[in-house]
């Protein structure tokens, strides 16, 4: 009997979607449970797997589509075959390759084999199964991906390489016969980079946020010295653990946001809501582009946990594997540039949420300490908000609080 394999919902907050790449093709057997299609959503990539054992019969929906919706067909499988058994996930992602022919303008210098399956090695299970459905030799790549890793991007970046250039069209005047010279105002010195789904979108939402959000900015300078302190002993005393002064943020704002609930709200339905968890979305920048991954209920953990969280939900999102359920429904948005240098940040409000948090960088500044000036480190904390659901004494109460709990870090154990 035939089973249809549909596009399932996949978040609430997820309207279409693009199906990325076909791990299985017509004709061949698949066992139920196993990853037979990936679909791009905004976000991330995600695997559908087969809901029966059988042969794919007939696949309605090829490998690039975009826009499809909730319960689109995407395939036909005839539980009826003959059905082999999965292989072990770690087999599929690694299967090998055939070899290639080079890819045109590959910087990349031919390595020893040791070296090019090192590479290889260092991929996203996403981009290993594209490469091996191209044909493509993942050892010949250089990653761009944390510690050199290679993703998504990578493989796209070299299969557009490999595209040959469109063939002349035929010259219709009197040089008939051979190539046509190019347009006189043919453009020059620049190429296009396609879109990804991630970056498209974040385009467009940013694009009607900045158009439709009345924003306000507040701006508040936070002496970071103690809570620097703080990260070195905890960093000291919990070696590996990592934690950094946008986890101390993320706790501040926490705790924060449940001394002024008012700002842990969003404008929905042409109203207010105000949410009784606070999770705080952190913003990271991926080779796909902008997402931010979301720390449940930030208020009720520690500095610890944070830091942990924070680490898995970073590794995650630069690979491509974060799930709906961990970039989706944050009430509040924190983007920390101070990393780059970068003075401060006036975000775009990530509607619907009331409010996003820009941070600066981290620099030692002359301050007034009584009747002397002192040298302290000082970093920018910028509140970007929507008036239509906070006013402007709400988010300086919000941004009083989140000084309170930077300057006395001995507060966030509370």
């Amino acid at each position: 009997m035939p089973v249809e394999l549909r596009l399932p919902q996949l978040a609430d907050t997820v309207t279409s979607a693009k199906l990325a790449v076909w791990l299985k093709q017509e004709g061949e057997a698949v066992a139920a449970g196993e990853p037979i299609v990936e679909v791009e959503t905004d976000k991330t990539t995600i695997e559908i797997e087969a809901p029966a054992s059988g042969v794919i019969r007939k696949i309605h929906v090829p490998a690039g589509a975009e826009g499809l919706e909730t319960g689109a067909l995407l395939a036909v499988i005839d539980d009826d075959g003959e059905t082999v058994p999965a292989a072990p996930a770690a087999e599929r992602q690694a299967a090998p390759a055939p070899a290639p022919e080079p890819v045109a303008g590959d910087p990349e210098p031919e390595a020893p084999a040791a070296q090019a399956a090192g590479r290889a090695a260092a991929a996203t299970p996403l981009a290993r199964r594209m490469a091996a459905a191209a044909g493509l030799d993942l050892g010949r790549l250089r990653g761009t991906g944390q510690g050199g890793r290679i993703g998504k991007a990578d493989v796209e970046r070299a299969l557009a390489a490999q595209r040959p250039a469109a063939a002349d069209p035929p010259d219709a005047g009197p040089n008939a016969g051979g190539h046509a010279p190019p347009p006189a105002a043919a453009p020059a010195g620049f190429r296009e980079e396609p879109l990804s789904t991630l970056r498209r979108v974040t385009a467009e939402r940013m694009q009607t946020a900045k158009q439709t959000v009345p924003h306000f900015y507040l701006g508040i300078d936070c002496a970071v010295d103690a809570a620097l302190q703080l990260r070195a002993r905890i960093n000291r005393r919990h070696p590996g653990l990592g934690l950094t002064l946008t986890g101390i943020i993320v706790r501040a704002a926490a705790l924060a946001l449940r001394q002024v609930p008012a700002a842990n709200s969003s404008w929905a339905d042409g109203g207010v809501r105000l949410h009784d968890a606070v999770d705080v979305a952190v913003a990271v920048e991926t080779p796909q582009g902008l997402i931010a991954p979301v720390v449940r209920h930030a208020d009720r953990k520690g500095l610890r946990a944070i830091a942990e969280e924070l680490a898995t939900l970073r590794a995650r999102a630069r690979e491509g594997a974060l799930t709906p359920a961990e970039y989706a429904g944050g009430t509040f948005t924190i983007s920390n540039l101070g990393m780059y240098g970068v003075d401060s940040l006036y975000a775009i409000v990530n509607a619907p949420q009331s409010c996003i948090l820009g941070v600066g960088a981290a620099r030692p500044r002359p301050v007034a300490a009584g009747d002397t000036v002192a040298v302290a480190t000082v970093a920018a904390c910028t509140l970007s908000a929507d008036h239509r659901a906070i006013d402007g004494a709400t988010g300086a109460e919000l941004l009083a609080a989140l000084r309170a709990f930077i300057e006395e870090p001995g507060l966030l154990a509370l």
